[in-house]
Order: structure tokens, then sequence, then C-alpha cells
């Protein structure tokens, strides 16, 4: 009897480590930073509808009011605090318009957690090319966000970053 249960108390001690290690509040916003990274990409070959949706992709991954900023200042198309649903009517108009949106694997620096407050320091290779083939974003990005626990979520509330060559 002792024998049959061994192998029933090893997976159950592994499943329980996997989740545990799995639901970390570090783990869950590594997994959303990736995930609102990937639902941001916009394929070159993508039809009229997809590229429609993607403001309502990255709506989840979203506070109600997000703030943006950029250590070299000001930028024409989004600085300051916005609301989540101006920023997600900009990214639907911008994946519509744009050729494409090419956003790598962020690497995840560091991720600071305070209660229901993270920080996360991140960096992504990001390309944004317009139909005439201009660039106006081509490079790495450094990224520090920070997260908020909201209604049981963890959303961005605010994100600054600088752009460096590769």
């Amino acid at each position: 009897m002792r024998r049959a249960l061994l192998p029933l108390i090893i997976v159950a001690l592994l499943a329980g480590s996997f989740t545990w290690w799995w639901t970390r509040p570090e783990r869950v916003i590594a997994r959303r930073v990736t995930g609102l990274f990937q639902s941001a990409v916009v394929e070159a070959g993508s039809g009229t509808v997809s590229r429609g949706l993607k403001g309502a992709a990255i709506e989840g991954y979203l506070a109600p009011d997000i703030t943006f900023s950029s250590p070299q200042g000001p930028t024409e198309e989004i600085d300051g605090l916005q609301s989540r649903d101006t920023v997600t009517a900009l990214y639907a108009s911008l994946a519509k318009y744009c050729r494409r949106v090419s956003l790598e694997t962020p690497e995840i620096g560091s991720i600071v957690i305070d209660g229901d407050k993270a920080t996360v320091q991140a960096s992504v290779d990001a390309v944004i090319e317009l139909p005439d083939e201009t660039r106006p974003v081509d490079g790495i990005q450094e990224l520090t966000m920070d997260w908020r626990k909201i209604e049981g979520k963890w959303r961005m509330a605010a994100a600054e970053w600088r752009e460096t060559g590769r």
C-alpha cells in the first residue's frame, strides 16, 4: 500500500510546488508584461479585422488611467495621463495604419512588488514600420512600468521608456 502511495505523494508535491511557483506575484506580472507585448504585435500581412481588434487585445492589460512619459521629453503621439479608452483607440488606429509592429519577447530585468503595486524594469526590441517604410520606432526600448492590482488583475498604470540602438 505504501509503495502505491509514494508515486501519488511525489506527483502531489511536484504539482503543489509548480502551482506555488506559477502563482507567485512576480511570475504573474512577468506573464502579464509578456502578454501585453504579444497582444500588441501587428503582422505585416494581417487583415483589417485583426488589426482593428488590436486595441481591444491590449485593453485587459491596462489600468483605467495610464501615465506615459519619456525622459527625452514629451512625444506628439502620447504623453502624460491618458484614459484606457484613449490608449486602446489610438493603438487600434495605429494598427490599422501601420505596415507592422514588431515586438520581441521582453526581457524582464526586475520586478519589485510593494503590496498591490509593482515596478517592472524591462527591455524589448521594437519596430513600428509605416506604409512608406519609415520607422519612427526602431531599437531597444528600455522600460520602467508601474503595474497595479486592480479588481484582482495586474494592470499597467504607467510606462516610461527610452530608445537605444541595437
